[in-house]
């Protein structure tokens, strides 16, 4: 609505600001200034209609014969063949926001288990062992993308904002992988054995993987899960789950909680294993060193918008035990 509006606000300049800046663009005697023009036509790009001029410039299109169909046309959407990717990522870690200059050093208590880090994004987590402090650095993540000139006046949807919001999803996506790396290394260097059989999984993994994690004193946080894995539960019968819990999956087709325990779905995790997790703050840290920001650079030459989403973070696990991995043996489901 705001880009319909502010494309209409040219004609509200040459009327109501345009007599000013012409105005001092003069000088005394009336003739114009040197560089006048020039200051005349940076005025008017820069130029931020208030709201009742928005109003105004609102009510006007609904007086038009095809002022409902222009107003419609700045509302759409793009027609989508998939949702768009939500992060889970962020749920698992605790965050901790660096203050410029700060070193992300953090000291254990009881240097029981190893901490695994990242040290760079792609690269393979690191493995620490018997240490009481550990620090886990940070790195950037960014992701490109871009959108034409013509585009944006082609487009019936905002698309310069939807390129904006796709560049910020692309770069959530990239974040999760870090952090789901980072859980399967916990998961095969920590203490807990990482068990197998064959899906769908039955009520007695979860409870068995419920088991291992609170013996090593930890409270459940989160079952980490695919999709196909999430399908295991719907297919629990009432001898494998309580009344209520079962009437909440018939009425709206979704499990939330299982044992008290959230059950969190990624499309980037693999059907191949299910990780039951503890909770972030004794698990593992995301040390934010700057949060995500979109940048954009008009490339003139290239008759385009360059758009970056960028961040600085660092991403580790101070407690392996933490992490307990089921996977699936044989079959296909």
């Amino acid at each position: 609505m705001d880009n319909l509006l502010n494309a209409r606000s040219s004609n509200l300049f040459e009327q109501v600001w345009a007599p000013k800046y012409a105005a001092s663009a003069t000088n005394i005697k009336g003739t114009p200034r040197e560089g006048g023009a020039q200051l005349l036509k940076k005025a008017s790009v820069s130029v931020v209609p208030t709201i009742d001029e928005k109003e105004r410039v609102f009510n006007a299109l609904l007086q038009g014969p095809n002022g409902l169909k222009r107003i419609a046309f700045a509302m759409q959407v793009p027609l989508k063949d998939r949702l768009d990717y939500v992060a889970v990522g962020r749920k698992l870690l605790l965050i901790d926001e660096l203050p410029q200059g700060e070193v992300p050093q953090y000291d254990l208590d009881i240097p029981e288990f190893g901490a695994v880090k990242i040290a760079a994004r792609g690269a393979a987590p690191i493995v620490e062992a018997n240490i009481k402090r550990v620090e886990f650095p940070t790195f950037p993540i960014s992701v490109n993308t871009e959108v034409a000139w013509e585009e944006i006046q082609i487009r019936r949807y905002p698309a310069f904002d939807r390129a904006k919001e796709r560049a910020a999803i692309a770069n959530a996506i990239a974040e999760d992988l870090q952090i789901f790396a980072l859980i399967q290394r916990a998961a095969a260097v920590g203490p807990n054995p990482v068990n197998g059989g064959a899906a769908p999984f039955t009520r007695s993994v979860w409870v068995d993987m419920f088991a291992t994690l609170t013996s090593n004193q930890l409270a459940p946080g989160a079952y980490l899960m695919h999709p196909r894995r999430f399908a295991d539960i719907l297919k629990f019968t009432p001898n494998d789950i309580d009344q209520v819990s079962l009437n909440v999956i018939v009425e709206t087709g979704q499990f939330g909680v299982l044992h008290g325990t959230r059950l969190i779905v990624s499309t980037k995790l693999t059907d191949q294993s299910l990780f039951l997790v503890t909770t972030p703050d004794k698990l593992g840290r995301i040390p934010e060193r700057k949060a995500v920001e979109i940048k954009v650079w008009d490339n003139v030459p290239q008759q385009r918008y360059d758009i970056v989403s960028w961040e600085q973070i660092g991403l580790g696990i101070h407690n392996t035990g933490g992490v307990v991995q089921y996977n699936r043996t044989g079959g296909s489901a």
